[in-house]
């Protein structure tokens, strides 16, 4: 799902990539080009009609729209049980204590601690970081629960997870 919701009864699920805006540490033009010149995902991704390679400006831009489309979802959908999924993390809180000073965790997770006190969805759950972690804003749950990569080793991740909603 990009920049779409899904209605199964009374939830609903908010689903977005949510690029980050590159603003964790500071001025998102000076993190965006930092993390464009460090990152396989802006040597490898291409863009659509022209085929040339991703910028961390494009990913900005991404990131504004489904920012405001989100915001518009959720508030058009008050009265449900609301879930947000993403790929991207919406918090520095989601990010392992030996990365979070790391300017490239920028390219990982957004500040938006205040958009989820504002609009409270019910969980937000997402992935791109490779260490589950489990924690609230406000009444929202956050959630990451990945297994990783297949190389990696055993990062706590929890096969058997379920949500109750």
């Amino acid at each position: 799902m990009e920049d779409s919701f899904v209605d199964i009864e009374n939830i609903r699920f908010h689903g977005a990539t949510l690029w980050t805006d590159f603003s964790l540490f500071g001025s998102p033009m000076a993190y965006g080009s930092l993390c464009q010149t460090q990152m396989n995902d802006y040597k490898m991704i291409r863009r659509d009609p022209s085929y040339s390679k991703m910028r961390s400006i494009d990913t900005f831009k991404i990131h504004q729209f489904s920012r405001q489309w989100l915001k518009k979802s959720l508030e058009s959908s008050k009265g449900m049980k609301n879930i947000v999924v993403t790929h991207h993390a919406p918090s520095l809180q989601s990010v392992p204590e030996h990365f979070k000073k790391d300017p490239v965790t920028s390219a990982y997770a957004s500040n938006l601690e205040d958009f989820i006190s504002e609009h409270q969805p019910l969980y937000w759950i997402h992935g791109h970081i490779h260490t589950p972690t489990r924690y609230k804003i406000g009444e929202t749950e956050i959630i990451c629960n990945p297994h990783g990569y297949i190389t990696e080793k055993y990062n706590g991740y929890d096969k058997e997870l379920i949500i109750e909603i």
